[in-house]
């Protein structure tokens, strides 16, 4: 690319106002009538649906840095009755800038280096979320945990992280299993010595056995 992704998000900055969010807040779906993309600058947001039932399920979540809301600015409108379903929502306070769709396409459109970027951003939300899919299916809880851990997992100062905002709530939502099924699977990490708690984050003490465990079938 002829500019770095860090010059890219700085300009995408740049074009948007900072804005702060509060948990459960929208920040898109197909009722929503604000039409903004997002960098994410500090919290935690995902991609998810709520059954009719009042059943969440979770298919991408957004970690500081992360470039948010991008594909509904650039996709064709779908049907009316369609996509209702799915959401963007803040899962903990956040800060944002927001971009107004009409910018970001005229950003796009003078700098077309940019679109390998964003395809690139595209693949890799896409592949996360179908290893998270795949992960489910299999069946195996401990398995789907580490892959979530080894997906979720942010560098900090000399070690992986698991942001602060995961709670053992918020990951059994994600994988589909009750709280208590997480703690129970989260101490037998600890006692491996594969995780540790620094307050009341998760740091992850041994990535590479953690990405084997993760690797037997996801």
């Amino acid at each position: 690319m002829m500019e770095s992704n860090m010059n890219y998000m700085n300009a995408l900055r740049g074009l948007g106002t900072l804005t702060h969010k509060k948990k459960h807040d929208c920040l898109y779906n197909r009722a929503h009538m604000d039409k903004y993309v997002y960098c994410l600058e500090e919290g935690l947001c995902a991609l998810h649906s709520v059954s009719p039932g009042g059943r969440e399920r979770i298919y991408q979540y957004f970690l500081p840095g992360d470039f948010v809301g991008f594909i509904p600015a650039s996709a064709r409108p779908y049907l009316e009755d369609t996509f209702y379903a799915f959401s963007i929502t803040a899962k903990s306070a956040c800060t944002l800038y927001q971009i107004p769709y009409s910018t970001f396409r005229e950003f796009v459109e003078a700098h077309p280096d940019f679109y390998r970027w964003l395809f690139e951003t595209a693949i890799a939300h896409y592949d996360n979320a179908l290893k998270h899919c795949y992960a489910l299916q299999d069946g195996d809880n401990f398995v789907s945990l580490c892959c979530a851990l080894t997906e979720l997992a942010i560098y900090e100062d000399t070690h992986y992280v698991i942001h602060k905002d995961f709670s053992y709530s918020e990951l059994a939502g994600y994988l589909g299993i009750h709280t208590i099924t997480v703690t129970r699977l989260m101490g037998k990490l600890k006692d491996m010595g594969i995780v540790s708690k620094r307050g009341h984050q998760t740091v992850i003490q041994n990535m590479e056995q953690l990405t084997a465990m993760a690797q037997a079938r996801c």
